[in-house]
């Protein structure tokens, strides 16, 4: 084992990676020679360095090489002979994106610190995702949390560590306390679960048993030899059967979610006009901040466009050395139009192949605009649309049909002229806008909405209600909603309220992690994260009927919750009194919410055995949203919250199931989550 190192969860690393190299560490105000090292039993990259020094493996959200660092290149100076040398890991911190910028000292140590870094991320979101790795998972929190406790090295925890002494010896090894966390984590509802379902041979449940519970408690619909296959997958060769490990193992594995797998990859139609989806869009996707002095910067477009999102804005002013990026007649920082394009073309097709529509709000003088319209064409190139793809086109293309395409949205000219009669006073106010960026407007031209009571210059439409006048014009026409401006802590509204009306293009702020932007990344998780959900048929189509379905029960039982972590508001020593908070989302209604009791002083294996009982009545299940929420229960101030998960009632898995659980920034718990069993009738 000389070529390589690894851990007891079989993760593998170069030894010079374990013991440190030189890299140099740059900053836009310095560069620094430090020595790097990777701890594979904690999952850290560390650092000599007077801050933090160090990141979790998991909180890793991207390493940069090659193209994706061309957008550093200027700010930092970066020569073509150290550009091959130079890697960047974004990752998070306290909620927080943040970047660290290396270069190797020659092109095999970058390479190996590369590779080595791709491969220990792919390990975390392997563990952080529960495929099959209970095993692992166990032994990688046990080897973080005795390292972390065990401060002084010494391999002995004394009982100012750890608060127990199982031996009574004052002190625990690591064999005393992997004892002794197995027996704090032992789980009776687990075991209760089992001994329930095992009846023929007690310690094993038999292939008939498991394939009882799978069809009649997760009401799965697998084909004969998929049952046989997936017992076996989980079962202890010894027994030659499956234990209550591997039942364990089983419940919390991929095998298992409860977001359906065939939903992660695409699976819609992708060959209707634009229209029929819904569309994942970004609102003010400059800023890192908040809406009057945050920071503006490409890495906004970065996460939003490798996070999903289809529709990107731009906002555009003038600047002293061409056109810049900023929220105007705000304190936000500017950036530089060209950086914003160039970041985008890099970046755009990373996560899905259909076309991004990119939102210009112009507010520039002709003589930029102009300079606007070349940088488009310069930098896009033969991925900007810039003509109609027939001349004899009865309705919009389809993502299918503009893949790897990046379409323009904006004012156009022509729609200017052709516009209902207006004032004198009014056509002064109309923007000019440069010819040469007005010919790059094609599919998306910008007109402001002032109603269904007036002729538009799409065509005219009969008396009816907002909402069905709304749902048939984006049968054909794409809306675009945003939020007002008003909304400074970039707080967002729920955006279900404005699908039901068949809006495509509902834009949100992501630089907080509200409800509004949970229900949105609960929908587009679907359809392989693509950036495009097909909308429910009778928003297609109105003249489908609407039968309202008869109402339906949808029962949630809270059983447990693993590893909650304490509040950013909880002092050292303080533990989380959780409960748990279930809400019903649907469409044009105020959120059902139910809770459980509170358990006091227990956020490491909280048990509740509650359940709580919905009644679902929608005329779309496609837009109804489930909602899990933890909170600690605070008796002097308002409650903290601990966690979130949202996710499509129409894509949950039935029966016992692990939920994942969100911070308050979005960023996934690695460890933490609830167990509950859920049923529909």
């Amino acid at each position: 084992m000389d070529q390589i190192y690894h851990n007891k969860q079989n993760v593998i690393i170069e030894p010079c990676l374990a013991e440190g190299t030189a890299l140099l560490k740059v900053s836009l105000d310095k560069k620094q020679e430090k020595i790097f090292r990777i701890d594979i039993d904690q999952g850290q990259v560390l650092w000599n360095s007077k801050k933090s020094g160090k990141i979790n493996i998991e909180n890793i959200k991207e390493i940069r090489v090659g193209d994706a660092i061309r957008g550093y290149k200027e700010p930092f100076k970066i020569s073509a002979d150290i550009e091959p040398r130079w890697f960047t890991i974004i990752y998070v911190d306290s909620g927080k994106y943040k970047t660290l910028h290396l270069i190797a000292p020659t092109l095999e140590l970058f390479n190996i610190w590369v590779d080595n870094l791709k491969n220990l991320y792919l390990h975390s979101i392997d563990m952080i995702g529960g495929l099959d790795q209970l095993r692992k998972r166990d032994s990688l929190w046990l080897n973080r949390y005795w390292k972390q406790a065990d401060k002084d090295g010494k391999s002995k925890l004394g009982y100012d560590d750890v608060e127990a002494d199982v031996n009574k010896n004052g002190s625990l090894d690591f064999t005393d306390f992997q004892q002794f966390v197995k027996l704090i984590k032992k789980r009776d509802e687990l075991d209760k679960l089992f001994n329930s379902l095992a009846k023929e041979r007690g310690n094993i449940l038999t292939l008939q048993e498991f394939k009882g519970f799978l069809v009649g408690v997760q009401k799965c619909t697998l084909k004969e030899e998929e049952y046989d296959n997936l017992y076996h997958k989980f079962w202890d060769n010894d027994l030659k059967g499956m234990n209550l490990e591997g039942f364990s193992c089983f419940l919390m594995s991929s095998d298992n979610t409860i977001f359906a797998s065939e939903h992660a990859k695409v699976y819609q139609d992708m060959s209707q006009p634009l229209s029929h989806y819904f569309i994942d869009s970004s609102h003010n996707t400059y800023l890192l901040g908040n809406q009057l002095a945050g920071k503006s910067s490409v890495e906004g477009y970065i996460r939003a466009i490798r996070e999903g999102a289809r529709c990107v804005e731009i906002d555009c002013w003038d600047g002293p050395d061409g056109p810049v990026v900023f929220h105007g007649h705000t304190l936000t920082t500017k950036i530089k139009f060209q950086d914003v394009i160039s970041s985008i073309r890099t970046h755009a097709f990373k996560s899905s192949p259909y076309p991004l529509i990119v939102s210009l709000e112009v507010h520039c003088s002709i003589e930029q605009q102009n300079q606007i319209a070349s940088i488009l064409l310069d930098t896009l190139g033969d991925c900007l649309v810039t003509k109609f793809l027939s001349e004899n086109e009865t309705e919009l293309p389809s993502p299918e049909n503009l893949s790897y395409k990046i379409i323009l949205k904006g004012h156009n000219t022509t729609i200017d002229a052709s516009d209902v009669e207006t004032s004198k006073e009014k056509k002064a106010e109309k923007k000019k806008i440069a010819k040469a960026l007005s010919d790059l407007i094609v599919y998306c031209a910008s007109v402001k909405f002032e109603g269904f009571d007036r002729e538009c210059f799409y065509r005219p439409y009969e008396k009816k209600s907002d909402k069905d006048a709304l749902i048939q014009h984006n049968t054909c026409h794409l809306t675009r909603i945003y939020p007002m401006g008003v909304r400074v802590n970039s707080s967002n509204y729920e955006p279900h309220h404005q699908w039901i009306a068949g809006n495509q293009l509902v834009a949100l702020n992501s630089q907080i992690f509200d409800r509004g932007m949970q229900i949105s990344q609960a929908m587009f998780s679907v359809n392989g994260g693509c950036g495009y959900v097909l909308k429910p048929e009778r928003l297609c189509n109105p003249k489908i009927s609407n039968k309202n379905p008869p109402a339906q029960t949808l029962t949630i039982e809270i059983i447990s919750a693993q590893q909650l972590p304490k509040t950013k508001n909880s002092s050292k020593r303080e533990i989380v009194d959780p409960f748990v908070e279930v809400e019903l989302l649907i469409p044009g209604a105020e959120a059902t919410k139910k809770r459980t009791k509170t358990i006091s002083d227990n956020g490491f294996n909280p048990t509740w055995n509650e359940t709580l009982k919905f009644t679902l009545n929608c005329e779309e299940i496609d837009l109804v949203f489930l909602r899990f929420v933890v909170w600690d229960k605070d008796l002097i101030s308002s409650n903290d919250l601990i966690a979130s998960y949202c996710i499509l009632v129409s894509r949950l898995q039935f029966g016992y199931r692990y939920v994942p659980l969100n911070d308050v920034t979005g960023e996934l718990y690695p460890f933490a989550s609830l167990f509950i069993r859920s049923s529909l009738e």
